[in-house]
């Protein structure tokens, strides 16, 4: 597929609902990303938007917009899978659709690093805990994919121990979704990381990196999102990722609290720009001036 990975085709708008300084509706939203050229999204949503879900998926048919995955959190201290995600999943698959239910631990396990003698200990109880919506998914032919929301559970190397965990139980339909803004501290051993997680990655999402560590002040705010194709090493990863063959959908970012069409036209041009470096056809030396280039952090 090589550079078609990066084509403005490929693309799922993630965290658009609750991050939005306009508060679009379902209509609003739907017809936002067919201007802005966006084929697909990821529903997140709190509480109070899962009585809309059906208008949502009304209003995105109604756009020709697809439903590539739907957000669903586990709480750690509780069993199987919660009412709200369930009746996402329903609704969904009563309307024939089979999108990628995303989740973690919510928001994963209290450790702060792996410690090898807990590790067994600590991928078990992952995987028991994911198991019923992997079960849930397999029912409706969706797939999971384990987000890396920091912590323990963020680290992909541990993510693939959970899924070798859940294929041994016989949940053969869950994968990888990995965040690049959850990755900061990753950038410069990516090149060496992807090759060993690609197989297992279902979504890849895209965002402008920086080599700042993944702690507290920075998870929560600061330089974590930044427009895609802004930050130094964004070439050299998607290079990476091109470079090794893995087809997937790919995701653009809103999750700052400023008019998500204004941050996703940001990264749709960072996009192009990258895709043309790559590709030896640009001569600009950045992409266009990002039109919110730092980031409003939702509190």
């Amino acid at each position: 597929m090589g550079l078609e990975i990066l084509a403005r085709d490929n693309v799922a708008a993630w965290c658009v609902v609750p991050y939005d300084s306009l508060r679009r509706g379902p209509v609003e939203r739907a017809a936002m990303l067919a201007d802005l050229g966006i084929g697909s999204m990821v529903w997140d949503w709190r509480d109070e938007h899962v009585p809309f879900f059906e208008d949502e998926l009304d209003a995105l048919a109604a756009h020709g917009i697809g439903l590539t995955g739907i957000w669903c959190p586990l709480p750690q201290f509780e069993d199987g899978v919660p009412d709200a995600v369930a009746g996402l999943v329903a609704t969904a698959a009563g309307r024939g659709l089979a999108p990628q239910l995303w989740t973690c631990i919510e928001f994963a396990p209290p450790w702060e690093g792996p410690v090898p003698q807990d590790q067994w200990r600590r991928v078990a109880e992952a995987s028991d805990r994911i198991a019923p919506l992997a079960a849930l998914g397999a029912e409706h032919g969706m797939q999971v994919g384990l987000y890396n929301h920091m912590g323990w559970f963020g680290e992909p190397e541990n993510q693939v121990a959970v899924l070798e965990a859940l294929d041994a139980e016989g949940f053969a339909n869950a994968g990888l979704v990995y965040q690049q803004h959850h990755g900061h501290a990753q950038v410069e051993r990516f090149a060496s990381m992807w090759p060993a997680i690609a197989p297992y990655v279902i979504a890849l999402g895209l965002n402008g990196m920086l080599r700042i560590a993944d702690e507290p002040g920075v998870a929560t705010g600061g330089s974590k999102i930044h427009p895609y194709g802004h930050g130094p090493d964004d070439v050299d990863l998607a290079r990476a990722v091109v470079d090794s063959g893995w087809t997937g959908p790919i995701t653009l970012l809103g999750h700052t609290m400023d008019d998500v069409a204004l941050r996703l036209a940001d990264n749709l041009e960072g996009l192009d720009w990258v895709r043309d470096q790559l590709a030896g056809t640009s001569t600009a030396d950045a992409p266009p001036p990002a039109r919110i280039p730092q980031p409003i952090w939702p509190h």
